[in-house]
């Protein structure tokens, strides 16, 4: 069972003991999404009300599930076909230049 948070004319917060899901109102069933915050569905509602696409892929698929607006969620798709996977090679190791001291010479 679960508690309602937060309540719009849009969206609708609920908590339950895993988490928060975040309701469409105009949307079907299918358009809700399960977060572990509170803080990160509302920075969701005001993303999708502001037309802003999140930075994080983790959000983008979020938004993908719960909006409904057609021009937003092409925005999201197409933001999300140009980025790229970055790949950091943490292995690659730090160059030292070698100072010669030459007074000890």
């Amino acid at each position: 069972m679960a508690r309602i948070v937060y309540k719009d004319d849009k969206y609708t917060v609920k908590a339950n003991r895993d988490g928060y899901i975040l309701c469409n109102n105009h949307g079907k069933y299918k358009n809700h999404g399960h977060l572990k915050q509170f803080k990160t569905c509302m920075l969701l509602i005001r993303l999708m009300e502001n037309n802003i696409v999140p930075d994080s892929p983790y959000l983008r698929e979020s938004v993908l599930r719960i909006s409904t607006d057609e021009k937003y969620l092409t925005k999201v798709q197409v933001k999300m076909r140009k980025s790229k996977n970055k790949y950091i090679n943490i292995n690659k190791g730090v160059q030292r230049k070698w100072v010669i001291d030459w007074k000890t010479i």
